[in-house]
């Protein structure tokens, strides 16, 4: 029985807003393009992220040998090195190998050829995703490396992780403060919808109450308006990111080709979507229960 009332309240409610489409379409509307804002600067978070976890070649480490660094030494570091958290490549470079990069970028073939043996030492280069730990463990792990037997120097410039890191920490806690703000203007956006519609029925509602209605009988049908309004509501927010991403998708991919890159703009997954869509119909649902609760308190007092 009591599943049958609330299907029938559903019903209703889903009446209700059909019946008066342009009032339910402004509502829904509006409350979409609030909930797009912080979801929209969400991925383009995200996308900043995935970016900067690509230039691994930008956070690299090089750990020089020593002379007389056994094979065994250089083997047992480099398994150190690759199982190392956030490392996305490590390569091994000889002491030929240095000396012909070092050539090549320095031009100094002939000062070289004067010293008459190879000055340089073997090393290994570690290229590390920025993101993936804080700058302190990045350079404890460092500092760890540097004490490994054969090691004789490591050299890193781990600065620019650190300020990339608290640049996005502020990023992310603005846009969570942005969407607290915004999710007040949400429920406030539904409850003044709702206000109205109380307004129309308050006849309705006076007699219901002096037949003996209780106050979950008559809040019923606008706690489904509300929560009806947000789902949808949360649903276009979706599609407007969606959209937005598709028409962005074009015109980064040119950029990034000009820097010899490839990216590839990431939406909302299916996941993040239906989170979406719940957190915007408990939006909707709060923001009747408020507007319905005064209501009811001013009726039944």
């Amino acid at each position: 029985m009591n599943l049958h009332i609330r299907l029938e309240a559903a019903k209703n409610a889903l009446n209700t807003l059909i019946k008066q489409p342009v009032a339910t379409l402004m509502t829904v509307l509006a409350l979409a393009i609030v909930l797009a804002l912080p979801v929209g600067l969400f991925a383009a978070l995200n996308n900043l992220q995935q970016l900067l976890g690509q230039w691994r070649d930008q956070a690299q480490i090089s750990l020089f040998l020593h002379r007389d660094a056994s094979a065994a030494e250089v083997q047992n570091l480099q398994v150190l090195l690759e199982r190392g958290i956030g490392v996305a490549s490590v390569r091994y470079v000889g002491k030929e190998a240095a000396l012909a990069e070092f050539e090549h970028h320095a031009g100094m073939t002939a000062a070289i050829q004067t010293l008459g043996e190879n000055p340089l030492p073997a090393s290994f280069v570690v290229e590390l995703n920025p993101l993936a730990q804080s700058p302190s463990a990045l350079q404890t792990l460092v500092a760890y490396w540097g004490r490994q037997p054969g090691v004789a120097s490591a050299q890193s410039d781990l600065h620019w992780v650190a300020r990339l890191q608290a640049i996005l920490a502020l990023g992310k806690r603005a846009v969570w403060i942005l969407a607290g703000l915004l999710a007040v203007g949400a429920i406030l956006v539904m409850g003044n919808t709702i206000r109205l519609h109380i307004a129309q029925r308050r006849d309705e509602i006076d007699v219901a109450s002096l037949v003996g209605a209780t106050r979950a009988f008559i809040r019923r049908p606008f706690l489904y308006q509300g929560l009806f309004q947000g789902a949808v509501a949360g649903m276009i927010a979706w599609l407007i990111v969606a959209i937005t991403v598709t028409v962005l998708q074009g015109p980064v991919e040119q950029l990034a080709e000009l820097y010899g890159a490839r990216f590839h703009l990431l939406g909302l997954n299916s996941g993040q979507g239906l989170i979406l869509v719940a957190a915007s119909a408990l939006l909707g649902w709060l923001g009747s229960r408020l507007a319905v609760g005064r209501h009811l308190d001013h009726t039944f007092s």
